[in-house]
This record gives C-alpha cells, sequence and structure tokens, in this order.
C-alpha cells in the first residue's frame, strides 16, 4: 500500500527504518526485508549507516532483486548541516550509492554549528550546551531543500518533528512546491 503524495510520487506506508541497525547486520536485514516486500527504506545521515544501507542497495541492484525504481528511499539533513545542504544531500546520494532520493527530509527543524559534511557530531559549548546557529534560518534550508528538487536529486522534500521547535508555517507558505508529510515512527 502506498499514498500518493502532492507531487504525484507514490510512498509506501509502511518502511524499514535503519536506526541503531548494527552495521554487520545491515546488508542481510536490508536483503531479506527487500525479498519480504519492503519498498521504502528510511535512511538519515545522523545513522551513521548510509554507507552500509548504500552496499546492500547497490547489491539488490546488481543482483536483479529489485529495480532501483521500485525502491522508495528516504533520507534526512543533519542539523549542522543547515548551511550545506547541497553537499550533505551529494554525500548521503555517494554513501547511498544513489542518483537521486525519493524523499529528503530535514531531520530538525533547527540548524546547529556546522561540525562538517559527512560528520554528524554536535558542537557544544563550553558549558555542555548544544550550539544553535541563529545565522541560517528553516526558510533559508527549505529553500535549499527545494533546489535539489529542482536539480532532480530529490524528488520530495519534507520536514521531520515539525511541531518541537515551531510550526514552520512560516518555510512553507514562501515554498515553491506544496509539501505535506506526516511521518510516524513505531
Amino acid at each position: 500500500m502506498a499514498i500518493t503524495l502532492n507531487n504525484g510520487f507514490k510512498m509506501p506506508i509502511i518502511g524499514l527504518g535503519v536506526w541503531r541497525m548494527d552495521e554487520s547486520n545491515i546488508r542481510d536485514l536490508i536483503i531479506n526485508a527487500i525479498k519480504i516486500g519492503y519498498r521504502h527504506i528510511d535512511c538519515a545521515a545522523d545513522y551513521r549507516n548510509e554507507a552500509e544501507v548504500g552496499e546492500a542497495l547497490a547489491e539488490a541492484f546488481s543482483t536483479g532483486l529489485v529495480k532501483r525504481e521500485d525502491l522508495f528511499i528516504t533520507t534526512k539533513l543533519w542539523n549542522s548541516d543547515h548551511g550545506h545542504v547541497l553537499e550533505a544531500c551529494k554525500d548521503s546520494l555517494k554513501k547511498l550509492q544513489l542518483d537521486y532520493l525519493d524523499l529528503y527530509l530535514v531531520h530538525f527543524p533547527v540548524a546547529t554549528k556546522h561540525t562538517g559534511v559527512g560528520t554528524t557530531d554536535s558542537a557544544l559549548d563550553a558549558d555542555g550546551v548544544l550550539e544553535i546557529d541563529t545565522t541560517i534560518s528553516l526558510e533559508t534550508t527549505w529553500h535549499a531543500m527545494e533546489d535539489l528538487v529542482s536539480m532532480g536529486l530529490v524528488r520530495s522534500i519534507g520536514i521531520r518533528y515539525v511541531g518541537i521547535l515551531n510550526p514552520c508555517e512560516h518555510s512553507i507558505r514562501s515554498s515553491k512546491f506544496s509539501t505535506k508529510f506526516i511521518i510516524v515512527t513505531l
């Protein structure tokens, strides 16, 4: 079963999340999940296993287990990369061994101090408090996400954890694309 997104793409309603998956088991878990019918794989830069997921996906494609267009791959932009959206997306694509993402989400709607593309460390100040980067607005991040769609790197975009810090209304109102996502994690 799938839902049709505002842009016409179909997203399977059940996906395999790879958060906290042991890197040594990812290959077998993904291959077996595909064999039993999973078509949505949910990843994130912060899960720190995109390269292992990419190896499993490459194997699934090269062996003919599934075609790329039959899978829906989601990954997420980490907080410290809000000012480096294009670079972070390309890094995820490289690790996942993909030409495009079906869905790219802003993991949290808050920018933190940049720690380097490809890393998801969180910068803390001397008191151990997370360093928020107030120079990067959510609207700026959102427009950079829209650019990824225009470049063909991403088919759909969204924001995860919308209600935590703000309703993101201004960013959505100023967007080029009509986008609505409800993400439920079980």
